[in-house]
């Protein structure tokens, strides 16, 4: 698996008209591995990806059967909720970020290091990630209709390692949608997992990715 960022000519601190760039451009990927058979649920997700100096850009558009928001804090478990997730690893070794992001943009952001030790970001740190929902931001939400929603996340160039953002700039990565309290459990992700048991912290299953 390979994803490529494209660059954006547009600044991402106008989110906006980077994100009509973003979705006028990028290629469409999908979120559609179903690793567990388990957990046979898979709603409809995609996403595309770009970046600039400023930081890099997703843009998520999710349909499924219950959207379900339980949390109005800026920091929560959101993979309890409605989810999808950016884990990277921006070093050859197996060290890597994980950001979990609720329909309503409730989030969790941790630094895990080569020897599994976590650092779990604060809230002023956790503010610097933007966030957009078509979801009211931070309120309860229990659709048990189901629908469509979309998100889209900016993470500006100070929450990403020194000289990341380069041309031709190579790490891993995966995404995913998970929701573990939503009326179907599911856990689907961009590049495959080969584990027995439903686990996305796996940066050996990362796929790679690439900045234009």
């Amino acid at each position: 698996m390979e994803i490529i960022f494209i660059q954006l000519a547009a600044s991402l601190l106008n989110m906006s008209n980077a994100t009509a760039e973003l979705r006028a451009n990028a290629p469409l990927e999908h979120i559609d591995k179903v690793n567990w058979t388990a957990f046979p649920y898979a709603p409809e997700v995609t996403f595309q990806a770009g970046w600039n100096k400023d930081g890099l850009l997703l843009s998520f558009h999710v349909k499924e059967k219950h959207i379900l928001s339980l949390y109005t804090t800026l920091y929560a478990p959101a993979y309890e909720n409605s989810c999808v997730e950016f884990f990277y690893s921006p070093t050859s070794d197996n060290a890597y970020y994980n950001l979990e992001m609720s329909c309503t943009g409730s989030r969790l952001w941790h630094y895990k290091n080569e020897k599994g030790e976590k650092t779990t970001f604060n809230d002023e740190d956790l503010a610097k990630i933007k966030i957009v929902t078509s979801e009211p931001e931070f309120t309860l939400v229990d659709k048990k209709e189901g629908g469509e929603w979309d998100l889209t996340v900016f993470i500006p160039a100070e929450c990403l390692p020194k000289d990341f953002l380069t041309s031709g700039r190579e790490f891993t990565a995966n995404f995913y949608k998970c929701g573990d309290k939503t009326a179907e459990k599911h856990y689907l992700s961009w590049a495959p997992i080969e584990t027995e048991k439903p686990s996305f912290h796996q940066p050996k299953f990362f796929g790679k990715a690439k900045l234009q």
